[in-house]
């Protein structure tokens, strides 16, 4: 084997090691509020293929085939048997899934845990092919470099350990634009065009938000056709247009081969799920409340603002050296030499053109706007920073090199360009690992000093209720004594052995105050996330009457008090009073 070879093993080992070992480390740690839930449209998803009732494939607004896919994965080799005992489709929004687990002498959080491993192991594959892809424009210190930052950014390495799309979104969007850059720009060798839109197809089989990228599939193509407009603008249009069609050939044909739903019932997946996408983008509401799609009715979140409150989350949930990597990004369309420059200008433009159309998308679409959601954003903007830090570096080991004297030889401008890239390396990871086991927690210090979301953490994801429930664990009698709480689902009855019942938000309106009362006679303990709770309008009346009472004890974590519990029997009729007159 060849000294060339034997490199290349090394960086893969490298790279294998620096990407799953802070996605491993403690990935049972704790559970985020939506995982129990995909649990159960995995579980679902597997029920259907066992029966071979492949129009039951389909799970709403998103298509989640890849998620699900790989919670069926994971059922597979934990609990196989699910499939046979003919319990039919369970409702994943009442929990059913957990109770009839354990029931099968199965654990939830195991299979929480195979789950996420799997997917890591997905995305570790998913990260190599984009690095291979890379080091075909970039050496290979500047794909490293660039990927690794990348990878490090908080909140884009939280997703990766989060049983959900988003991470998957992101990578197989990156591969599909790379690859199709690859084939256009660099090589024009038809594997290429297949490897992205393949890609495509799975980023579209995993959510329906993915056609953000169609805008700089679109600017790629431009790009062709403006390089090769010589050749006259209607040849360039025809060969755009081939190359998309083919492109979205490929897209289609993985959509409908990877899919078991749309080989019996096409028209049932597409409508489920553009359907449904439409109207909570449109109309604000899934189908289900809407009823139908009623086109006079459409309206979008045209106000700058709208837009300009996802970008916040963007910019309170990265890094500054992601920010200032970005500045420092904005050198690279300038670049004296000619061949680096057409590269760099290509890639500045295919990344901060992705990031932005995401921000957009979800910015004007009605509905929710959670931080993930812009994940292929933060891989965007990140990829970019990170090209930024390392242009920059080389522009000061030039300078460096220049004062010493002695040109291309110097050890001195060595030292200045790759210290300073350790330098911004481990302060982006050290951010991250700073806030282990979640990462999500993070914040930039520089808007929090400036008073961004400082009264409470924003949108919390159910971190710090599973130290509730440990805590709560060890205390006597804890296998019979029941908790009523906040997001008890995962978050709490994953990690706490006694019986568990979820305070349901409709609790706190003031006109369920008897099943609210009902449910806390009914409990030893109850569990108010105060993180959440104490920052929605609709649970301040609840929270200000428990504010009463003293709690048994609190969770605090970077700062916040997260969870209040408070012992039911130390309650006094004050508490029971207040609860009985919300309003």
């Amino acid at each position: 084997m060849n000294r060339s070879k034997t490199a290349d093993i090394a960086i893969y080992l490298v790279l294998i090691v620096l990407f799953l070992a802070p996605r491993l480390a403690g990935i049972g740690d704790f559970v985020t509020l939506d995982e129990p839930s995909w649990l159960s449209q995995g579980a679902n998803y597997y029920y259907a293929l066992g029966q071979r009732e492949f129009e039951n494939t389909v799970y709403e607004y998103q298509p989640a085939v890849t998620t699900m896919t790989i919670i069926s994965a994971a059922m597979l080799l934990y609990f196989p048997e699910y499939r046979g005992f003919g319990q039919g489709y369970l409702d994943y929004e009442k929990g059913r899934l957990d109770p009839f687990m354990v029931s099968h002498d199965k654990d939830p959080l195991t299979l929480l845990i195979y789950s996420r491993v799997i997917q890591v192991f997905v995305l570790l594959v998913l990260f190599l092919i984009l690095y291979f892809l890379l080091q075909k424009f970039f050496p290979k210190p500047v794909a490293i470099f660039a990927l690794v930052f990348a990878m490090y950014d908080p909140f884009y390495l939280s997703q990766h350990r989060l049983m959900d799309h988003e991470g998957m979104v992101s990578l197989f969007g990156m591969i599909s634009l790379v690859a199709l850059a690859i084939y256009l720009f660099k090589e024009n060798k038809f594997p290429y065009l297949i490897l992205s839109g393949v890609a495509a197809g799975f980023m579209s089989l995993s959510k329906s938000s993915s056609i953000a990228t169609l805008a700089a599939v679109g600017a790629l193509l431009l790009w062709k056709m403006i390089q090769e407009r010589g050749h006259g603008w209607g040849r360039g249009l025809l060969s755009a247009l081939k190359t998309f069609g083919l492109w979205f050939a490929f897209l289609a044909l993985t959509y409908f081969a990877f899919w078991p739903g749309m080989w019996v019932a096409p028209g049932k997946m597409l409508y489920e799920v553009y359907g449904n996408a439409f109207s909570y983008a449109f109309q604000g509401a899934r189908l289900k409340i809407t009823e139908e799609l009623d086109v006079s009715q459409f309206t979008l979140n045209t106000r700058f603002t709208d837009v300009w409150e996802v970008a916040k989350i963007f910019l309170y949930r990265t890094t500054p050296v992601t920010w200032l990597g970005m500045i420092l990004g904005f050198a690279l369309p300038f670049t004296r030499d000619p061949e680096r420059s057409q590269r760099n200008r290509l890639f500045f433009t295919l990344w901060l053109l992705n990031g932005i159309a995401f921000i957009l998308l979800i910015g004007v679409a009605q509905g929710r706007n959670s931080p993930h959601y812009i994940l292929s954003s933060y891989l965007s903007f990140n990829l970019l920073a990170g090209l930024g830090w390392f242009h920059f570096a080389e522009w000061l080991k030039s300078r460096a090199q220049s004062a010493a004297g002695n040109g291309g030889k110097s050890v001195y401008g060595n030292l200045w360009q790759y210290g300073l890239l350790a330098v911004v390396a481990l302060y982006q990871a050290g951010s991250a690992l700073a806030n282990y086991p979640y990462y999500f927690t993070y914040r930039n210090p520089i808007l929090y000093a400036a008073g961004w979301y400082n009264e409470f953490p924003h949108f919390p994801y159910c971190e710090g209720l599973e130290t509730a429930a440990h805590f709560l664990a060890e205390l006597p009698d804890a296998e019979n004594a029941t908790v009523f709480s906040y997001y008890s689902r995962g978050c709490v009855s994953y990690y706490y052995p006694g019986p568990a019942i979820s305070y349901r938000p409709y609790y706190s309106d003031g006109e369920h105050t008897e099943d609210l009362l009902n449910n806390l006679n009914a409990s030893e303990y109850l569990i108010v996330y105060y993180a959440n709770q104490g920052q929605l309008a609709h649970h301040l009346n609840f929270v200000n009457a428990m504010a009463k009472a003293k709690p048994f004890h609190v969770v605090w974590l970077n700062g916040y008090e997260y969870v209040r519990i408070y012992k039911v029997d130390d309650l006094g009729p004050e508490i029971y009073e207040a609860l009985a007159h919300l309003k």
